[in-house]
């Protein structure tokens, strides 16, 4: 019987990266082990580091992984989502929302990371991560501010640095809770509550407050809303 050729070093690498996951999806990043992802490969523990130089290059393969897979998604939204700029944004926080319902151990894993005081490189790939990420929505922001969607005295980066705070405490209460089946819709009330009356706000006391709702069309721009009538009260009778 011919004997069966060993995995290419690529495959092994990106077998450790899913195990690693898998693994943190049940239990707490800190406490998994080289030698405990090397049993769920079916490896000796000597072999897995035949492909990783430590566990750190381990934990940074993962992270780089992650990352450059959500990245590639969301140019994927980019290609192919409504162009109101406003549902770009919803719609890549939803593309992100179903990435981590696939890969929950990675959102462990990402939260651990970002926290730990000392540098490490799964440290800086996913600071410089979040970076870009709050860069894209700050971009879609300022595009729906010059098109009048949002009030022109907004600061953008500042609001897309509280998009992604919001959508990290979601994520966050998710994982305490146990569950992230509800994200989706929770993700899309925050949304809705963040950027309630932060439209062009027309000069005058009375004007009505504006704003964008995720699943409400916007009205095109320079377009102010009406405000309802009261009907005038009745005559006293002569």
């Amino acid at each position: 019987m011919a004997r069966a050729l060993p995995a290419p070093a690529a495959e092994r690498r990106s077998a450790a990266v899913r195990a690693l996951i898998e693994l943190a999806a049940s239990m707490a990043p800190d406490a998994i082990s080289t030698a405990a992802i090397a049993e769920r490969m079916g490896l000796s523990h000597g072999a897995l580091f035949r492909h990783f130089s430590s566990r750190d290059d381990l934990w940074a393969e993962t992270v780089r992984w992650a990352t450059e897979a959500l990245w590639q998604r969301f140019d994927a939204v980019d290609s192919g989502a409504p162009e109101h700029p406003m549902e770009r944004v919803e719609a890549i926080l939803l593309v992100h929302v179903g990435f981590v319902q696939e890969h929950p151990g990675l959102l462990r894993m990402l939260f651990a990371e970002l926290q730990r005081p000392e540098t490490s490189a799964a440290r800086e790939t996913g600071r410089a991560f979040m970076a870009r990420y709050r860069q894209r929505l700050a971009r879609l922001l300022q595009n729906a501010q010059e098109r009048r969607i949002l009030d022109s005295q907004l600061d953008v980066p500042a609001l897309a640095g509280q998009v992604l705070a919001v959508y990290q405490g979601l994520m966050l209460q998710g994982l305490i809770n146990g569950s992230l089946a509800d994200l989706p819709a929770r993700t899309r009330q925050a949304l809705a509550v963040l950027f309630r009356g932060l439209g062009p706000q027309p000069a005058g006391p009375a004007a009505a407050p504006g704003g964008w709702r995720p699943g409400t069309p916007h009205p095109p721009p320079g377009t102010r809303r009406r405000r309802p009538t009261t009907p005038p009260a009745d005559s006293p009778a002569d």
